[in-house]
This record gives structure tokens, C-alpha cells and sequence, in this order.
């Protein structure tokens, strides 16, 4: 008998099991069943305290409270709201604004930020490409769209920044398409806390710009900045925008930035695509075809999160008390990690490069096995296709001891 679908051919076979919610469901389950301190949830990328409840920021909340209905509960201009789109810029790059073109368009979160550049950025059928440790829904938002994918490996045999393979890659892609949408995740990438430094950040445009010298190519780089307010202090953990000047006009720079992580608001899904170009001619057909896309797909993005951004950009009181939380859960993400990091060293765990961040991966051929030996032990870690990943944003600082040697036995 003949297979029977309702859905167009394009759609025909889509499903998907999320590895962060279905394990998450797991420890959930276990958390049930032998209560809260008998298990250890390193699955979900959110931050939790110390006494395991949601991280929020108070002041935040507080502002939400203050605001009248009509700023809650409006539509939003296609665009985002009036004072969004430089605030949104004004909070990315701080001091360091690089000196171009700069224009930002309201998304509904980073991942859709991301959307619109695989969409608009990469040809139908072409390589978009990734890291090859990397958030799985990048690939997910790629095949949506008929857009295929490859990788550079992010780490060399000795797990430093591998820019040979980027340059053989991109060199390599080049030769068979016009235009290329190269991403990036840092600073604190996810999953292995790695952040580029700024000669990293230096080699890399230098050798962009050398690309970009033949004028047949389209190169967009794609940085994906959710996790830059965990990565260290606010201004040298921005300073490598500066080096986003006086690019070539074929070398367009697009940023997706969030709200979830920044201001503890993942459930409000706001963020912005921020496009930094040498061309003004180059940044107004980024807005307009940003505009079409997001009439085109959500219409207009959630006002309230947006008029949360505005009313902080003019109050640098509330704006310090912010950071000062910020900062507190930055120290708290850090002394969980050292404790890991340590004893990982002790038992000769070998781990990615951590810097800072919510995530530490741990290099491995047969994650999911390992995942689930885990699992026998009540701890609940994220399994990827070239390791674990290991959410010390949502581990007490008391559980952490023990959990390289586990993981390290499971091995």
C-alpha cells in the first residue's frame, strides 16, 4: 500500500527529538522519583541557583511590574520599537562600536536573528558553514530552509583555535559558490566555553578580507553572541568589535544578539540582527529585506522585552544594578567550572578549551553510551555527536565535586 501524507513533499519525514529537552525530561522524571538532591541535571542551558531554582534578575521583574498595559501589550512595529534598534546596538558593543554602517532589527530571539541570515544571506542548496562543535538547531534551521551545511573543526589536534581548517574550508566552499554564510559562536560558545581572543579575531578578518579581494564572492560572517555577558567583564570581552571597521563592502558582518541569557528572559524571545558594513548602500538592503522576513514569518516581535531594553538604555542606575547580578552569576558559572575543570585534570579527563560560559564539553566517539551510563547514575548531560556537554549554569556548586570522576569512570 502506498504511503499517505497530508504534508507538502518538502515537508514529508519531518520530526526531530531535541537531545537538551528529552534529557531534560529525564532528570525531570528522576527528580520525581528519588527527589531533587539524588539527582544532578547538567542538561539545560538556563542558570540556576544554588539552591536549584531559576535565576532571575530582580530588577527586571521589578521593571515589567512598572510598565503601563499599552507598553506590554501592543503590536510592535515591523521594525521593533522606537529606541530598540540603537539601544540594541548601544548594549552589544558597549565602548568598542566599530566604525561603519551599523543597523538592527528586532527578532524573536537570537535563533531568529539566525533564521533570517541562513534565509537571506545563503543561496538555496548552498553550504552554510558551521563549526563542527556546535548548537544542533543551527543545522535544524539550515535543512528548514533547503540550505545545506558543512564544518570546520573548531579545535586542532591539541585543542587550540584551528584557523587552518576555516582558511581550507572557506577556500574550498568558495570554489563552488558564490555566497557564504560563515558562523561563529563566541564569546562563551556553546558547548565548549571557548571564546576567540582578539588576535584570533585579527588572524581570521585578515584572512576574510584577503578572500573577500575577489569581488565575485558574498562572505557573511555570522557571530552568534548569546552567552557574551557570561563570558567575562563587559568591556574586554567586547573589544574585538572594534576590529569590525573598514571591511570590505562584500564582507558583511551580521551579529545575532539575545535577551535570554543577558537578562535572565529566555520565555520573552527577544534579540536583534545587527548588521555592520562599510556600505551604507549594503546596510539599507539588510534592513529592508530583514523587514520583509519578519512581516513575512512572525509579523512583528513581542513589545514588552523591547521596551525593557529602551527603558534601560536611558538609566545607568538600574543598568548597573543589572550588571552587578550579571556578575555575581558570571563568578558563580566560574567557580562551578573550576571545580570541575580540577579534578578533570586530576583523574586526566580531557575536556575542550573552557574559558567561560554556561557549557564545558568533554571530547568522546561514543557520547550517547556514555550518556546513558550517566543516566544510571541519576547524572543527566547532554550527549553530542563529538562529546558531552556538561550545563554548569544549571549544577549546584555542592554537586560538582565527583562529576568529572563519573564521567570519567562511565569512560
Amino acid at each position: 500500500m502506498q504511503e499517505f501524507f497530508m504534508t507538502a513533499g518538502a515537508a514529508q519525514g519531518k520530526s526531530f527529538v531535541d537531545p537538551v529537552f528529552s534529557v531534560l525530561g529525564a532528570a525531570r522524571e528522576a527528580v520525581a522519583r528519588y527527589g531533587k538532591d539524588q539527582v544532578v541535571n547538567a542538561s539545560i542551558g538556563t542558570i540556576y541557583d544554588d539552591e536549584e531554582k531559576l535565576a532571575f534578575i530582580p530588577a527586571v521583574c521589578d521593571l515589567i511590574k512598572s510598565l503601563p498595559p499599552e507598553k506590554m501589550v501592543d503590536y510592535a512595529p515591523i521594525r521593533g520599537i522606537a529606541g530598540f534598534d540603537q539601544a540594541a546596538i548601544d548594549f552589544t558593543f558597549g565602548a568598542s562600536k566599530p566604525d561603519s554602517y551599523l543597523a538592527a532589527i528586532a527578532t524573536p530571539g537570537g535563533t531568529g536573528a539566525i533564521r533570517n541570515v541562513f534565509y537571506n544571506n545563503a543561496e538555496q542548496g548552498t553550504k552554510i558553514l558551521l563549526p563542527d562543535w556546535l548548537w544542533g538547531t543551527y543545522k535544524l534551521i539550515a535543512a528548514e530552509y533547503g540550505r545545506a551545511v558543512d564544518y570546520y573543526r573548531l579545535f586542532n589536534e591539541e585543542y587550540n583555535y584551528n584557523l587552518p581548517s576555516i582558511q581550507a574550508k572557506v577556500t574550498e566552499i568558495l570554489k563552488e559558490q558564490d555566497h557564504l554564510v560563515l558562523v561563529f559562536n563566541s564569546p562563551a560558545h556553546n558547548p565548549t566555553g571557548y571564546s576567540l581572543s582578539k588576535q584570533e579575531w585579527e588572524e581570521t578578518l585578515a584572512f576574510l578580507k584577503e578572500v573577500a579581494k575577489d569581488h565575485s564572492k558574498r562572505i557573511v560572517l555570522l557571530i552568534d553572541i548569546a552567552y557574551m555577558d557570561y563570558a567575562g567583564e563587559p568591556a574586554p570581552t567586547r573589544e574585538f568589535f572594534s576590529l569590525f571597521s573598514g571591511l570590505p563592502e562584500n564582507l558583511l558582518v551580521t551579529i545575532a544578539f539575545s535577551m535570554s541569557k543577558s537578562f535572565l528572559s529566555y520565555g520573552l524571545r527577544c534579540g536583534a540582527l545587527i548588521g555592520v558594513s562599510s556600505s551604507q548602500r549594503v546596510i539599507d538592503e539588510f534592513l529592508a529585506v530583514n523587514a520583509y522576513s519578519t512581516r513575512a514569518n512572525w509579523s512583528n516581535v513581542t513589545i514588552l522585552p523591547q521596551q525593557i531594553l529602551v527603558e534601560l538604555a536611558g538609566n545607568a542606575v538600574l543598568t548597573a544594578e543589572i550588571e552587578q547580578v550579571r556578575a555575581a552569576y558570571r563568578q558563580l558559572m566560574a567557580n562551578r567550572a573550576a571545580i570541575f575543570v580540577n579534578e578533570a585534570e586530576q583523574v586526566g579527563l580531557a575536556l575542550c578549551p573552557y574559558k567561560a560560559g554556561f557549557f564545558i564539553s568533554i571530547p568522546m566517539d561514543n557520547a550517547k553510551a556514555v550518556g546513558e551510563r550517566l543516566q544510571q547514575e541519576r547524572i543527566f548531560a547532554v550527549p553530542l555527536q563529538k562529546g558531552l556537554r556538561l550545563a554548569v549554569c544549571s549544577i549546584p556548586t555542592k554537586k560538582m565535586a565527583g562529576l568529572a570522576t563519573a564521567i570519567k569512570n562511565a569512560l
